[in-house]
């Protein structure tokens, strides 16, 4: 499965008072981020992710993505296995001229799909039970 978050900031949004956007999602294991900004923010939007109150992305507590005209990617091995399923962006822009979007794009296999992939290779390799 794969989510799309736009996070949208408007111009003059401080680090103490961020964008805050919810991504609900389902369990499973995220395989993939991938944090798109467009050209034109000239390091001047941040963005960093939280599962609940602990910050994941980066995983350096206190720091933040921020560049322009890159999509910084990487794959990834986390896993949502408690309710809520779902990550919070927080966001701001240091720009005081236009309001900016960062986009999320998260890979993910949900729980389901995954035991399910597994008792398909069992089945398809002869091993018994399921």
């Amino acid at each position: 499965m794969l989510y799309v978050f736009p996070v949208v900031i408007p111009a003059n949004t401080p680090a103490v008072s961020p964008v805050t956007l919810d991504m609900p999602m389902t369990a499973g294991e995220i395989t993939r981020m991938m944090i798109q900004f467009p050209a034109g923010h000239l390091g001047l939007t941040h963005l960093h992710i939280n599962d609940g109150l602990h910050q994941v992305w980066p995983s350096n507590e206190r720091a933040d993505f921020s560049t322009s005209d890159e999509i910084i990617t990487w794959l990834e091995e986390y896993t949502l296995d408690a309710v809520p399923y779902d990550l919070t962006a927080y966001a701001w822009n240091l720009d005081d001229t236009y309001d900016h979007t960062i986009t999320v794009r998260i890979e993910l296999t949900p729980a389901n799909v995954q035991v399910s992939l597994t008792d398909q290779i069992k089945t398809l390799l002869g091993i018994g039970g399921s």
